[in-house]
């Protein structure tokens, strides 16, 4: 009896010690594994600054730690430039002070290394002084926090020897504006799409390039315009912040599925303070030739068809009235016999 109790309390404690295991392995991935995937967040994630030569402005950038762990490292602020048509942010390590669009060495952080408890909020004030003899335009900085040990989200660098590494980090970054006269200058450096279309809607590729020395966000739309000039449609562009001596591209669908004729594109888009206008048209053929074909080939087989049973029936009817006809004369003639023979007289 006491050893049926005893096997009875033996097999009910595996489930036990099987479910206690796999929490604690579940909880040392889990704290292994927090350090690689930590969710910290920064905000702003990106801040615009306008200050005049000579002066100084402050501001603030914060880093929230959500995770369940605290995180200790470093802060500090480069500058970036944004290469490609994405407009992906590339971070210049080891490089302040010798762009054009450089102001890393203009910003003052209260320290360089700090720690984040569990669910707290790290708040940085940092402070922007602008040389006396700045040149008005944009100036473009980075500050981030860089886990000690890694484990954030990459970020890509490059540094002053040319290589591009992937670094662990994460990053706020401040457009600054030098007040004064700013060079505003933009094209289109292509506005296509095909030239004829089967359906819609359209594909249209725009790419705008800055030529100025301050970034601009421009704001427009796509229309699509028949051969009468009667607007179809018409697509906003979406905001992109274009930096200088870059460019953006827009991917744009415009129209609906089915669409048959000459169509107008038209771009119409403004940028800057003064409001500088871009502009562009295209002119394009929808016609849907496979489905135009299927019907058309669809109608001639069905005349076709109506043509062959109306001749069918035609010969039908030809045959039954030659028929009768036929019946009829034959009735005539037995009529005229009938009556010859009733109309003779008996001997």
């Amino acid at each position: 009896m006491l050893k049926t109790a005893y096997s009875h309390k033996k097999i009910f404690s595996f489930p036990i010690l099987f479910v206690s295991f796999t929490l604690l392995l579940f909880y040392s991935f889990t704290l292994a594994h927090a350090q690689d995937r930590l969710p910290l967040v920064v905000a702003p994630a990106r801040q615009q600054m306008a200050i005049d030569p000579g002066e100084s402005q402050s501001s603030i950038i914060k880093f929230f730690n959500e995770s369940i762990i605290p995180v200790s490292g470093t802060l500090k602020a480069v500058d970036f430039i944004v290469s490609g048509v994405e407009g992906k942010p590339i971070l210049l390590e080891g490089q302040t002070g010798g762009g054009k669009y450089s102001a890393s060495t203009w910003i003052s952080l209260p320290y360089e290394k700090a720690a984040i408890p569990s669910g707290a909020v790290l708040t940085v004030q940092f402070k922007v002084n602008v040389p006396k003899n700045a040149l008005p335009g944009g100036r473009y900085v980075a500050i981030y926090f860089e886990q000690a040990g890694g484990g954030l989200g990459t970020t890509t660098a490059l540094l002053q020897s040319g290589e591009m590494v992937v670094t662990p980090r994460i990053v706020g970054l401040v457009n600054i504006r030098v007040n004064g006269p700013v060079s505003e200058s933009a094209f289109i450096r292509e506005f296509s799409a095909p030239g004829f279309a089967e359906f819609g809607p359209i594909p249209v590729t725009l790419e705008i390039a800055n030529a100025g020395n301050y970034h601009i966000t421009p704001q427009g739309q796509v229309t699509l315009s028949d051969f009468t000039g009667r607007q179809i449609k018409q697509v906003a562009l979406e905001e992109k912040n274009i930096f200088p001596e870059s460019s953006r591209i827009y991917d744009i669908k415009v129209g609906s599925r089915l669409m048959i004729g000459k169509f107008k594109l038209t771009l119409n888009a403004a940028y800057g303070e003064t409001g500088q206008v871009l502009t562009r048209t295209l002119s394009l053929w929808v016609f849907p030739w496979k489905l135009a074909l299927a019907i058309i080939l669809g109608i001639t087989i069905i005349i076709l068809s109506g043509i062959r049973i109306w001749k069918g029936l035609k010969g039908k009817q030809e045959k039954l009235e030659a028929e009768l006809k036929e019946e009829i004369s034959e009735v005539e003639e037995l009529k005229e016999k009938f009556k010859d023979t009733v109309s003779s007289p008996k001997p």
